[in-house]
């Protein structure tokens, strides 16, 4: 009896910490800026594998929340502007990330 509660307690646990991996996402906090650090407005997508986030800043910010660590390609369009090359960046699996995104 003992060593099946055990067993019931250890699957429990090991639930609950994929539960809580699982459920921690970042906010990223993207700011894009023209090379005089200006601010600038497009849109900005992040891609890992099928997963794409996007927003468009606004006074060259914006905010993607839920976002699960890993690594991503960072894209960005602006109208009437060429697209800067895309780049590869780093999420953590949780908290608040500021990006910050050169426009051309």
């Amino acid at each position: 009896m003992l060593l099946h509660l055990r067993r019931f307690l250890s699957a429990l646990a090991l639930c609950f910490v994929l539960t809580s991996t699982a459920s921690a996402d970042a906010v990223v906090i993207v700011e894009l800026k023209r090379p005089d650090g200006t601010a600038a407005d497009g849109n900005v997508q992040l891609t890992k594998g099928e997963a794409k986030h996007r927003c468009s800043t606004k006074g060259g910010r914006c905010e993607i929340r839920g976002v699960q660590g890993g690594m991503y390609i960072v894209s960005v369009e602006q109208e009437g502007r060429p697209a800067p090359k895309d780049k590869s960046v780093v999420i953590p699996p949780s908290g608040e990330v500021k990006l910050i995104v050169n426009a051309p």
